[in-house]
């Protein structure tokens, strides 16, 4: 409990998670499907051995996931792109929406990047964590090549377009690999039926069943991810906190640290209607940077991962909590909600 009062005033620059994770019998990530095949993700190492993987983008999709269902059931702010979940974000709601953004096309244009961002960020938690780009797009929202493909000429002005811009998420996954030597596969066959075709002993009921190919993993696998809190709310064309009510940072670093709980207790990939993965057992660090230095970060796939981690650490003035199990886990995110995100003092507030 002293520990939890201690924390309760302090700031939080960024967090690390990584570790190991047992996932059996799972399918939550695929190339594609080639015929009646579908192709598990495979991914390169450095020595060129040859193992399973979950690609970032991936967790960061389901991340964004349990952001969005936190955002809707408690009615914060979400644009009408991400109400809808579009993976485009800012740049469909523009689309959907190009009256709600015209009030920027009336400011001098080398002030339109900034007010971009800053309207992006502050009408959506979403973008802010997740972040965005923002194609280059004429007055009624209309991206540039379909405006181009639709009339045949080019526009030759700046005045009524509205900028091409990005904010890059705050939250980052690696490749989630499985260590060679703990990872195993398998396709399996599988039939469809319909009703009809079982009454029907005929070659053309025969030549009409589907069979198809679906792989099945387990193992053990190393995951990283990156968690900088000090963005939120951040606009980082000018570096200036478009969000700079305490508050409501708080609210957002809250969010980000539910949903990568909720990430790791449930991670709803491809294929969880008939794979849903048997979830056997985490363990790792959890590495806290207090004041604006970055984490270190190694990978998991060392055997002595932790060890390094702990050394590096020390050296940096990075705090450092090791888990278990997602149990250990679960309670070292609660207690880290007790605290702020870190925000640079000397970092003026956007008028």
């Amino acid at each position: 409990m002293s520990e939890q009062k201690q924390q309760q005033n302090q700031q939080v620059f960024e967090i690390a998670i990584v570790g190991r994770v047992i996932w059996n019998l799972h399918s939550l990530n695929n190339e594609g499907t080639i015929g009646n095949v579908t192709e598990p993700r495979t991914v390169v190492l450095w020595d060129g051995t040859k193992t399973d993987g979950v690609s970032g983008e991936m967790m960061k999709h389901i991340h964004a996931f349990w952001t969005w269902l936190q955002a809707k059931q408690k009615g914060w702010e979400l644009c009408q792109a991400c109400q809808e979940l579009k993976p485009e974000r800012a740049n469909a709601d523009l689309r959907l929406r190009p009256q709600n953004w015209q009030e920027i096309l009336q400011q001098p244009e080398h002030l339109r990047p900034r007010l971009t961002v800053s309207k992006a960020i502050t009408q959506c938690l979403l973008c802010d964590l997740q972040g965005f780009v923002i194609a280059p797009r004429g007055e009624g929202g209309e991206a540039e090549g379909n405006q181009e493909a639709a009339t045949g000429r080019r526009r030759r002005t700046q005045k009524d377009r509205f900028p091409a811009v990005h904010r890059t998420s705050v939250i980052e996954f690696g490749w989630i690999a499985g260590i060679p030597e703990q990872c195993h596969r398998d396709l399996h066959l599988h039939a469809r039926h319909s009703q009809e075709e079982r009454v029907r002993e005929t070659p053309e009921a025969e030549a009409a069943q589907m069979l198809y190919h679906r792989p099945t993993r387990s193992g053990v696998y190393a995951f990283v991810t990156l968690f900088q809190a000090w963005r939120i709310g951040l606009n980082e064309v000018d570096y200036t906190y478009a969000i700079d009510k305490d508050d409501e940072r708080r609210k957002r670093y809250d969010v980000a640290l539910t949903a990568y709980e909720w990430t790791f207790k449930r991670p709803d990939g491809a294929m969880t209607t008939t794979r849903l993965p048997h979830i056997e057992g985490i363990e790792g660090v959890v590495l806290v940077a207090h004041d604006a230095v970055p984490v270190p970060l190694l990978s998991p796939l060392r055997d002595d991962y932790r060890t390094k981690l702990k050394e590096l650490a020390e050296k940096q003035g990075v705090e450092v909590h090791e888990f278990e199990d997602l149990v250990g886990l679960t309670e070292i995110l609660t207690n880290l909600r007790t605290c702020q995100p870190y925000k640079f003092g000397w970092f003026r507030a956007e008028k």
